[in-house]
Parts: structure tokens; C-alpha cells; sequence
């Protein structure tokens, strides 16, 4: 039987259709190619619960198509409010970002903080990452074949952004891939002063070791070390806790913040940007995410946020 969830955070080992609300509507990813974007409990609600599951088939650039309950497909512009709004306003929704891309569940959410009844996101970790195949690679893992370039994501950008004398703060999310946040770095004229942020505790272990590794020269490059944040990685609350804090111990600068690090640290990012527009903006690299890069589906997060 569905009890609502308290506020903040649910874990599953298994995340059943019985766990969810049975009222609420289901948006989650079809096109993915990793095994946690396709859940049991979606596979059982597209057929106990098929008039409420909002199925995104294909994840353009711009646009998305998404089968609805009736069975009808449909294209929809992710800039455009008042087509995704047919999605979530009004109603309790969970939101699975786990197979969506950033572009993609960033408008989504924005919309359902807004206009929902109830927002509940999903997250699902994987089990593993897969290792780079070249043992001479930097990296760690092999998880991106390329960038889109930084672009504001939708519904995100900041029109005005900082005057010309108010001092800027890169704040930056650490994940595996250590030229992301570099990258960041260099689009910013003045280079700003960097705050790292890395998952801890992490998904596994050793993976804040990971993090460190994967980012050292980056680190080092803006004696930034001595200045690294920590937050769960498997928490956006802890995440926008972090950010709330960097802002009051630097009241007159104006952020930047880079959400590469994990999917809940980018979900808090968000909602820290869309509470602070006037202090804080995102950038984001838009990574082409290769075939196949996780193994497995771990424990299942749903967070409360309205």
C-alpha cells in the first residue's frame, strides 16, 4: 500500500509501482541506454496505471516526444512553458531524471516547483561506472564521447548576470570527469575564484578518492583544495545546504555554479538557481552521454520537494 513519503528523502532497493502514490502522474525516460532508466515500477505502471505514465521517447536538443497515457505520441519544445506545462501543472507528479538528460528535467522541474500539486523526483543510482578501456587514458571512467558546448539550460538563462564590478565565485560540483570543470573555469573572463564541492559520503567508498583524482590539476591550478565543500552525493538537499552556506560566506559575490558532480548535487543546483536568481546562475557543458556507461541499478531515491 502507497504512504505518502515524508519530506526530503525515501530509499528503495527495489522501487515497486505499490511505493508510489497511486494518483500521481509518472514522467520518466524510454530512449535510455542504461539499466536504472528503466525501472521495474515503470514497466508495472505502463500496465496497472497506463492513462497516468507520461513516457519521454526521444530526447532532442530542443525538443522532446513523449507517449502519453492514450497512447498518442507528441513533440514538444522544452523552451516552449505552456506545452510542458500540459505535463505537470495541476497534478502530483514524480519525475524520474535518472535516464533524462540535464536539458531535458531541468525545464520539467522548473515548471512542476511552480505549478505542480506535489513533485517528487526519482533517482536512481547505478550499480558501477564502466572503466575507461585504455589504461592510458586520465580518466578514470568512460562516461561522455563529446560536448554540446556551455549553453544556458532551458528556462535557466540569466539575461542580466553580474556588473562589471561585482566579484564572481565559480562554485563547481566535482564528478569523474576532470575537464569539465576546467572547461568552466576558462568560459568565465575574469577567471573567478573557484569552491569546489565533492560527494561525501559517496555512492561507494572510494569514490570521493575518485573525484580528487579525476580533478587534481584542476585543483591545483586554483589552489582550491583548501577550499572544498562537501556535500552527499546522493543528496540535493545537502547539496542546496552547501550552496545556502557558500552564499552567506560570501555575501557580495555573485555565483556561478557548475552542476557536473552527480545528478542529485545537480538537482539541488537547480533549485538553489531557481530560488536565487539574482545572486546565481548555472552553467552546464551538455555532454553526449556514451551507450552504455553504467552497469546495473542500485538503490532508488525518491525526493519529496513540494
Amino acid at each position: 500500500m502507497f504512504e505518502p513519503p515524508p519530506l526530503h528523502t525515501r530509499r528503495y532497493e527495489g522501487l515497486r509501482v505499490q511505493d508510489l502514490d497511486p494518483a500521481a502522474f509518472y514522467i520518466f525516460a524510454a530512449d535510455t541506454t542504461e539499466p536504472r532508466g528503466h525501472l521495474q515500477a515503470w514497466q508495472d505502471a505502463t500496465l496497472e496505471r497506463a492513462t497516468q505514465c507520461i513516457c519521454i521517447v526521444s530526447q532532442e536538443e530542443e525538443q522532446v516526444s513523449y507517449r502519453d497515457g492514450e497512447g498518442s505520441l507528441t513533440w514538444a519544445s522544452l523552451r516552449d512553458d505552456q506545452m510542458l506545462l500540459r505535463l505537470v501543472a495541476g497534478r502530483s507528479v514524480y519525475l524520474d531524471i535518472s535516464g533524462l538528460a540535464h536539458h531535458v528535467w531541468v525545464p520539467l522541474l522548473r515548471l512542476a516547483l511552480s505549478s505542480a500539486q506535489a513533485v517528487r523526483v526519482v533517482y536512481a543510482e547505478p550499480l558501477n561506472y564502466r572503466r575507461h578501456a585504455s589504461p592510458a587514458s586520465p580518466a578514470l571512467f568512460d562516461l561522455s564521447v563529446a560536448y554540446r558546448g556551455i549553453l544556458p539550460l532551458p528556462g535557466m538563462a540569466r539575461l542580466a548576470g553580474p556588473l562589471d564590478d561585482t566579484r564572481t565565485l565559480l562554485v563547481t560540483f566535482l564528478g569523474f570527469e576532470g575537464n569539465r570543470a576546467r572547461h568552466m573555469a576558462l568560459s568565465i573572463d575574469p577567471v573567478p575564484k573557484v569552491v569546489p564541492v565533492i560527494g561525501v559520503p559517496g555512492f561507494q567508498i572510494e569514490y570521493p578518492a575518485f573525484t580528487i583524482a579525476s580533478n587534481r590539476e584542476f585543483l591545483a591550478e586554483h589552489q582550491a583544495y583548501s577550499d572544498i565543500r562537501w556535500a552527499r552525493a546522493s543528496c540535493p538537499f545537502s547539496a542546496h545546504e552547501t550552496l545556502t552556506s557558500i552564499a552567506t560566506d560570501f555575501p557580495q559575490f555573485y555565483m556561478y555554479i557548475a552542476p557536473v558532480g552527480t545528478k542529485p548535487h545537480a538537482l539541488g543546483a537547480v533549485q538553489f538557481a531557481i530560488e536565487h536568481p539574482g545572486i546565481s546562475e548555472l552553467l552546464y557543458d551538455h555532454p553526449v552521454r556514451k551507450a552504455g556507461r553504467t552497469e546495473g541499478v542500485g538503490v532508488t531515491h525518491v525526493y519529496t520537494l513540494r
